[in-house]
């Protein structure tokens, strides 16, 4: 993927029967139809479906290492 990740960014990928998902592509703008096409077209690794997406949400990787808090309404069990 480019280095920029923004809402405007598309990104193409492919899904295996297994449901493993990969990035084809991606995008820094809308690409065309056939942009996308020849993409899917030059991929060979058995995929069998492809889904083009843009972020709803972009989080940064360099996160300090915590864990959520334990009081959270999410806590497995619950």
């Amino acid at each position: 993927m480019t280095a920029e990740l923004t809402y405007k960014s598309h990104i193409l990928i492919g899904i295996r029967e297994n449901g493993v998902m990969t990035v084809i592509a991606d995008w820094p703008h809308l690409p065309k139809q056939s942009e996308v096409q020849d993409r899917i077209n030059d991929t060979r690794n058995g995929y069998v479906g492809f889904a083009l997406c843009t972020p709803t949400s972009i989080m940064p990787a360099g996160g300090n290492g915590t864990h959520a808090d334990p009081s959270s309404r999410f806590r497995r069990g619950k």
